[in-house]
């Protein structure tokens, strides 16, 4: 990974700002809604009203304190912006996410589902093609390993994301493929465990 960024205003179960060469992660805000409805639309596709980007950010802003009360991992979305000028430029994020070891490694398609600490990330179309999903997305994995001692972390995406299997390469992941199209999201699973763990691939 590169030089590991700057934390700000963190505790070990509370995110609220991290800082590399070019980008800033922060929580978002109630100020945040025209960027969430050009983050969804944009983004996912979805158009489905101001109403409903405002229940989302309102329910992603009310997370970041309660699930810090409870002493739980920060899953949240995180804004992305530019440091020099402010701009957004995506979101990031750390998501759970289940995910059928026993298939990935061959076995029957019935296997059980284990529950891992999952990356998220989503730049606007207009910022793609510039590096920042990596570099976002590498320093949340440094505070997931470094912070909250995560033993490992996996990231999901379709078999026809190439862009976004590349960003899990420069990661250090390695890439597993579901033999199953369904979910679309799960189609290509990448893990990567803490320094600590060693090589290993997948859990016993």
């Amino acid at each position: 990974m590169s030089t590991a960024p700057r934390i700000c205003a963190v505790d070990a179960m509370k995110l609220e700002a991290l800082e590399t060469a070019r980008l800033r992660i922060r929580q978002f805000s109630l100020d945040d809604l025209d960027n969430c409805l050009r983050f969804r639309r944009e983004v996912f596709g979805v158009d489905d009203g101001e109403a409903n980007a405002q229940r989302w950010l309102t329910w992603t802003i009310d997370s970041y304190r309660e699930l810090a009360g409870l002493g739980q991992p920060p899953y949240a979305d995180y804004a992305v912006e530019r440091r020099g000028d402010g701009c957004f430029v995506g979101a990031v994020g750390i998501v759970p996410t289940v995910v059928p070891w026993g298939a990935l490694r061959g076995e029957p398609s019935d296997a059980l589902l284990s529950p891992e600490i999952g990356l998220f990330w989503g730049i606007m179309p207009a910022c793609r093609r510039r590096g920042y999903a990596g570099e976002a997305a590498a320093a949340l994995l440094d505070y997931l390993f470094t912070e909250l001692k995560a033993r490992q972390v996996v990231a999901t995406t379709e078999r026809d994301n190439i862009a976004s299997q590349r960003v899990m390469e420069k990661l250090g992941m390695t890439l597993l493929h579901s033999p199953t199209a369904e979910p679309r999201w799960r189609q290509v699973v990448g893990l990567i465990q803490h320094p600590r763990v060693g090589k290993r691939v997948a859990p016993n």
